[in-house]
């Protein structure tokens, strides 16, 4: 082909636009003439100003205009691009004339609304001539509503909107619509100006333009949804072509929705305010979970807070205790606590369930074990009182399992009671480990005048014990392969050695590295004692005597 020739596709394209498309506009040329002399037409002469000029724009693409072949070679791209190029002033023709209908009848400027009746009229046969004239993948929406008689937003529905477009006639429409429906608007002429002012500002909404200088939309919609405080932000994009693929493509990325161009009024409107309720119920769950996370963040110091800061303090027995929830609180629990100068009870209990109602289960078992044990009951006896006050009332069926011995001080002898709980098992100073063996009884709280019973260890000098939940052999690595107890009297065989804080924290680390990162199943909790023999009489009378 010739240099400067005209490709001849494109040339019957550009006639068939002509002969389709040109006798519907002279209809528009005639009705923005008239509506410039109709009576009053002063009071909205800006806006019937800038109705003339896109008339005018549109009659000269459709008379001079011609499809030009982009990289791609298409004809259906060319026609795709003159189908844009085509809508851009009706975009303005019918955005002004909708604006200022509405004006119009507001004002009872009955001559005006008359012209503008017919203009938009013209505009709506305009784009059926259009979709005529060129083919097109898929239909363009037509004009349809033109927004008359819509009730008022509601507040709620009402927000701070960015518009970016590079089409000042699009963002003056787009600006005046929004505006007199209540939103405060916000409006910039390219994607970088767009990117900016959301990194500055906050906004509730916006609307970009797909085609825009410097950076598209689909650019600015990557950066919006990059940044992690703007990834929750609504998008909405905005277009006169039929690229669906494109429009897939912006929703896939993160865009809530699309406005085709020109713009439909109802729809405009709906979308918006359907973007805009979306958010506001977002921001109305964020706020639930924050303030949910909150009372949970309190909820774990309360209940970190009912646990024991400390061992009590005794020459002859050493101890720590930890309780990890797998959650922000847990159903387990631990306790240590004086009933003589020589005897000291520790106990250890896993509650069913997990959360608020094993927490606060959790705190009701603890009290009752303290004060039924301050009346000076062997384990066992205690175990039975607790289990028929638990049993008596307990509507929501649950239970803990639960460790309790009483440690004298003087002899090394713990004597015990397990309510259906993990055996504890006993490191002594020379690293051999042994379990300790259970007395066969049910679980606490399950059924009233369950029977207890003790049974009774010896602790030698260096020798410790640790009671545990069962998060600890019961966690879960890599392939679901379970920590257990084997695994557990290996590691401890090799911390014979430590104090009982490094004996708990040590297992702890032991647990979560074998878990490699994967979430807790179970709260974990520990207690572990160390025997260090009773004082001589030396020692105790030197103590004694010191001042």
């Amino acid at each position: 082909m010739a240099a400067g020739a005209i490709d001849p596709r494109l040339a019957a394209i550009a006639e068939r636009v002509r002969h389709v498309v040109g006798p519907a506009t002279a209809s528009i040329s005639a009705s923005a003439a008239a509506l410039a002399a109709a009576p009053n037409s002063q009071d909205v002469a800006d806006e019937i100003a800038r109705i003339g000029i896109a008339a005018g724009q549109l009659v000269e693409m459709v008379e001079g205009g011609a499809p030009a072949l982009g990289d791609d070679g298409g004809i259906e791209a060319a026609c795709s691009r003159l189908r844009h190029d085509l809508r851009t002033p009706l975009v303005a023709l019918k955005g002004y004339g909708e604006l200022v209908l509405e004006i119009a009848a507001d004002e009872h400027l009955d001559g005006v609304t008359r012209e503008l009746g017919r203009l938009l009229e013209g505009v709506a046969e305009v784009m059926v001539a259009i979709e005529r004239a060129l083919p097109a993948p898929s239909r363009a929406m037509a004009a349809e509503d033109h927004g008359e008689g819509l009730p008022p937003l509601h507040p709620s529905l009402r927000g701070r909107i960015l518009i970016a477009d590079d089409s000042q006639a699009n963002r003056d429409i787009l600006v005046q619509y929004l505006g007199r429906e209540g939103h405060e608007v916000a409006a910039v002429a390219d994607g970088l100006s767009a990117l900016d002012l959301v990194m500055e500002q906050p906004f509730d909404l916006v609307l970009l333009d797909m085609i825009m200088p410097g950076m598209n939309g689909d650019e600015v919609l990557k950066a919006i949804k990059a940044e992690p405080r703007l990834r929750l932000l609504p998008v909405i994009m905005i277009s006169a072509l039929d690229a669906v693929d494109r429009i897939v493509h912006c929703i896939e990325a993160g865009a809530e929705d699309y406005l085709p161009k020109p713009f439909n009024r109802v729809l405009l409107r709906a979308r918006i305010g359907a973007c805009l309720e979306k958010k506001r119920l977002r921001e109305i769950e964020l706020a639930y979970l924050r303030a949910v996370e909150s009372e949970l963040t309190i909820a774990h110091e309360v209940q970190q807070s009912i646990l024991p800061k400390g061992f009590p303090p005794h020459r002859a027995l050493a101890g720590h205790g930890l309780m990890v929830p797998a959650r922000d609180i847990g159903g387990d629990f631990y306790d240590f606590f004086v009933l003589d100068d020589d005897h000291i009870g520790i106990a250890l209990g896993d509650v069913s369930g997990k959360g608020i109602p094993a927490a606060v289960y959790m705190a009701m078992v603890r009290t009752q074990l303290r004060a039924t044990a301050s009346f000076g009951l062997a384990p066992a006896e205690c175990l039975a009182r607790l289990n028929q006050h638990l049993a008596a009332d307990n509507p929501s069926a649950m239970f803990v399992s639960l460790f309790f011995g009483i440690v004298d001080c003087v002899s090394g002898v713990v004597t015990y009671a397990n309510g259906g709980h993990n055996p504890p098992i006993l490191v002594r100073a020379d690293g051999t480990t042994e379990w300790v063996p259970g007395t066969g009884d049910l679980l606490v709280g399950v059924l009233p005048d369950s029977d207890y019973h003790e049974a009774g260890l010896a602790l030698a000098p260096g020798d410790a014990l640790l009671v545990y939940s069962d998060g600890v052999v019961e966690a879960v690595g890599p392939a679901d392969a379970v920590f257990g107890e084997a695994r557990l009297a290996s590691v401890l065989s090799g911390m014979a050695d430590r104090s009982p804080a490094a004996l708990a924290d040590g297992v702890l680390a032991v647990v979560r590295n074998f878990e490699a990162g994967q979430p807790a199943s179970d709260d974990l909790t520990c207690v572990a004692i160390r025997f260090l023999g009773a004082p001589t009489t030396a020692t105790a009378n030197s103590h004694q005597e010191a001042p």
